[in-house]
């Protein structure tokens, strides 16, 4: 009688550990812990956890904007303005011409700059983005803050009503961006220094709508 008791008691402890065992793997999708995935993997390593990650995730996604070979984004880097230009023409949509575009000659120095050269077309004719002067672009050249931002301007249209009765270039641009908050925790110390790429990609992400 003991011995059946035992075996009884052995059986009933077997069914429950397969049960627990069964709803564990069979569990509701709320249920799972994703907090242990590696879910940044495929991000670069040098904005994990800083205060760039949430706008650069946001342009590598929408592959407005991307890393280096080796994997990093060097957010602390300065940007030129071909690559800016390429950002904002991918942000804005007007990439659906670029072979055409890249057949015009509006400026003289893009040579080496083809990969760039649609996109700066693009977003002259469409008054985004200006050059140097008449003839130059300066592809090359590391964009400052306030190009950067009158640029990301430029990419509505109605904002010009408002840009002459602030002043000159670039102080109405500048006042535009302070006064209705498009910096956020962009802390601009000088204008005409070269905008890093960490920066770069916080305003851009300020600017852009979402989807």
């Amino acid at each position: 009688m003991k011995g059946s008791k035992r075996c009884m008691a052995l059986i009933l402890t077997i069914i429950l550990t397969i049960s627990v065992s069964i709803g564990a793997v069979f569990a509701e999708p709320n249920e799972i812990d994703y907090s242990q995935w590696d879910t940044q993997a495929a991000y670069p390593p040098d904005i994990i956890n800083t205060k760039y990650m949430q706008s650069v995730k946001y342009l590598i996604d929408k592959k407005i904007l991307t890393g280096f070979e080796d994997g990093t984004f060097r957010p602390n880097e300065p940007i030129n303005r071909a690559q800016i230009a390429v950002a904002v023409a991918k942000a804005t949509n007007r990439i659906s011409d670029l072979e055409a575009m890249a057949n015009k000659n509006t400026f003289a120095d893009l040579s080496g700059y083809n990969w760039a050269k649609g996109h700066i077309n693009a977003l002259v004719d469409a008054g985004i983005i200006k050059g140097r002067s008449d003839t130059t672009f300066a592809p090359g050249e590391n964009i400052t803050y306030a190009e950067l931002v009158t640029i990301l301007v430029r990419m509505n249209p109605s904002a010009a009503s408002t840009l002459e009765e602030r002043g000159n270039w670039p102080n109405n641009y500048i006042d535009y961006v302070t006064t209705y908050n498009y910096l956020g925790d962009v802390n601009v110390k000088d204008w005409n220094a070269p905008a890093p790429r960490g920066d770069a990609a916080k305003l851009i992400y300020r600017f852009i709508p979402k989807n």
